[in-house]
């Protein structure tokens, strides 16, 4: 090949090139190529050229000279598109280095090769961890079918370039036998009609880590050049790729490590948040704060109401204004599996944590109703649980001694062998004014539970601004300023229906002799609600009518004349020949002279009660039987009863009739 300098030496020397012509002064063929003339042009020329030429030499010079500009006109075509390329691939790597995004990276990868090699679809294979090969992205394909697509290493092309390292190429890929396709992608390549397919490692450092392919819907052989371009193609996006890759990890820890800062923050803020909880609660409880404090404490850390309830669902220190509680309070089961329990509420959530002390449940914190109950609130929550639980347990604390000083004040208030000045200065350094007391009570479960008759005892106490204690087995009530018919209404009010005790009520003038006749007048009025078979019920002594004759001397001694008188012959053959005679009446009479009843509360034999009333009539006359006469029996039966007990407070209200029949068996 000659130089342009010889070639235009050549030239000058035949004179041909500086030769005028149609198409100019001076054109040669070094002109036309620097023109960059079409090969037609340089054709053109040639034909010009001979046409003037004379000789067969010259004409021979003349098509040798034209071969050689088109040899020289094809080599700078190929240097002007490797040029071209060159310059492509500078900017697709400048264009990559400001990628860090892989999809975008993989997108403008594939973008680049379709408009460089002019093929109808590039895509991008990319190698996971599990030697697996995913494409992730094609451009100009004509639906979904390729994206997504997954080979196994050796399977299709691209799996054969990832075994191999090396560039592969096939002019008809679904005829191609040297290929395992797989069902699936050999599915794809028929959807999207590919048939020359071209495919390039991407590899970094030595490891393939993905693949380049670049494919025609048409039969395609692919030149050694396209493969060099594909390939330089794959090495710029093979080094962006892990560059995207390791700037991803990067980003990623870097958000990993924002976030943990983050969380880190928020936790310390939490943390803090916390600690002034607590350093405030600490503050109230050590101040001798209350439930109510320590409640509106809590409330302005979580930012929602917060009330205590205790064990039975009632409030705990004062009510807040217009709060509303819900309908379904909780409940000590509702704790069984978690301190804190959070369930639907009308305003958003209800959450509800748990106070317990040794003995059990004692209650709960609870929000009604909040829109941002989350893991901090329950925290919140369950700190200051643990507060409430320390009033709690400390006002229980402070209530036992109270009540035992209280205890103790009654017990000696109430015992005859004290004197009154020793109990008034007792009540006043207990802070008791014992004249201004108006109203004694006594509540007597009898054989039931106290506890419901000290809680109400203790309401009652609470609202009154009065003092209760237990005394010889009953609940003593004692109130200021309050008369007896107004404190009997408030028991109706607060102890519900029925009653948890037998409850006498009795006026008191102040002082101590006042209250302890108040104390008796109240004591024999419940202890005869017992024996009535009342012991649900409340009254004043005026309330009992004819019974209330049983408190006084005389009207004892009135009731004994008139037992003896009715009863008296039965009791002496009782007592003189071991008979169930006073039993025998009684029942008999309960029973409304039934015989078959009769015998089978008193398990004897009919002829025994046989016997039994006829030695009864003997006694008692023909005429026992007579409503008259049964009516006196009855009255006498009972007062004889009633005065029993009134006569021992600590006996169990049985009939005496029963007790003096055993008696009588046991002689």
């Amino acid at each position: 090949m000659l130089s342009p300098s010889s070639y235009d030496d050549r030239m000058s020397e035949s004179g041909e090139h500086v030769a005028g012509t149609a198409d100019g002064p001076g054109e040669t063929w070094l002109s036309l190529l620097v023109e960059d003339a079409t090969v037609e042009d340089l054709r053109a020329h040639r034909d010009r050229v001979l046409r003037e030429a004379h000789t067969a030499p010259e004409r021979a010079g003349t098509e040798a000279e034209a071969a050689l500009a088109e040899t020289l006109h094809s080599r700078l075509a190929e240097r002007r598109l490797q040029a071209r390329n060159l310059a492509a691939l500078n900017d697709l790597a400048r264009r990559l280095a400001s990628l860090h995004d892989t999809s975008a990276v993989l997108q403008e990868v594939v973008a680049r090769s379709r408009q460089l090699l002019g093929v109808d679809v590039a895509y991008i294979m990319v190698r996971h961890d599990d030697g697996s090969l995913r494409i992730e992205s094609a451009d100009g394909s004509m639906g979904s079918a390729l994206r997504g697509q997954v080979l196994s290493e050796g399977q299709g092309l691209g799996g054969q370039v990832v075994s191999t390292g090396r560039p592969m190429w096939s002019e008809s890929y679904l005829a191609d036998e040297r290929l395992a396709r797989g069902e699936s992608l050999e599915r794809a390549a028929r959807s999207e009609q590919l048939e020359g397919i071209l495919g390039v490692p991407l590899q970094v450092g030595g490891e393939t880590i993905g693949v380049l392919l670049a494919a025609e819907r048409r039969s395609r052989r692919f030149l050694e050049q396209e493969v060099e371009l594909l390939a330089g193609l794959a090495a710029h996006a093979a080094v962006a790729l892990r560059n995207a890759q390791i700037f991803g990890r990067y980003q990623q820890a870097l958000d990993d490590l924002r976030s943990s800062n983050a969380s880190l923050r928020e936790l310390d803020v939490r943390r803090q948040r916390a600690a002034a909880l607590r350093d405030r609660l600490t503050e109230i409880v050590l101040a001798g704060g209350g439930v109510s404090e320590v409640a509106a404490a809590i409330g302005e850390v979580v930012r929602a109401p917060v009330v205590v309830l205790d064990n039975d669902g009632r409030v705990l220190g004062a009510p807040q204004e217009g709060l509303v509680l819900p309908a379904d309070l909780p409940r000590p089961e509702w704790f069984a599996d978690a301190r804190t329990v959070r369930r639907p509420a009308t305003d958003g959530e209800l959450a509800a944590t748990v106070v317990a002390l040794r003995g059990g449940y004692a209650g709960c914190v609870l929000v009604p109703g909040s829109p941002e109950v989350d893991d901090e609130t329950v925290r919140l929550l369950e700190i200051g649980a643990v507060s409430v639980a320390l009033v709690i347990s400390s006002e229980r604390v402070v209530a036992e001694a109270e009540l035992r000083t209280r205890g103790e004040l009654v017990h000696a208030l109430l015992a005859p062998d004290v004197d009154a000045g020793s109990i008034r200065r007792r009540a006043r350094a207990a802070g008791l004014d014992l004249d201004l007391l108006r109203c004694v009570a006594v509540l007597d479960p009898g054989a039931g539970d106290h506890r419901p008759a000290e809680a109400l005892a203790a309401r009652l106490a609470s609202e009154l601004r009065g003092w209760s204690a237990e005394h010889a087995g009953q609940i003593v009530l004692l109130v200021p300023r309050t008369e007896a018919a107004a404190v009997r209404a408030r028991v109706v009010a607060l102890g519900g229906d029925p009653l948890p005790a037998a409850i006498g009520i009795a006026d008191c003038g102040g002082g101590v002799g006042e209250v302890r006749a108040a104390y008796e007048a109240a004591r024999q009025t419940a202890t005869l609600l017992l024996a009535l078979g009342r012991g649900q019920a409340v009254a004043q002594p005026a309330e009992l009518g004819v019974y209330r004759s049983l408190f006084s001397s005389a009207g004892r001694g009135q009731i004994a004349d008139f037992v003896d008188a009715t009863l008296g012959a039965l009791l002496a053959q009782d007592r003189l020949r071991g008979r169930d005679l006073v039993t025998t009446v009684d029942v008999y009479l309960r029973q409304a002279q039934h015989h078959a009843r009769t015998c089978a509360e008193l398990h004897v034999h009919a002829n025994t009660l046989y016997n039994r009333l006829e030695r009864i009539e003997e006694v008692l006359g023909p005429d026992w039987r007579d409503p008259d006469r049964v009516l006196e029996l009855q009255l006498a039966l009972q007062l004889r009863r009633l005065a029993a007990v009134l006569a021992s407070p600590s006996a169990d209200p049985r009939s005496p009739v029963e007790e003096t029949s055993e008696a009588t068996r046991q002689a």
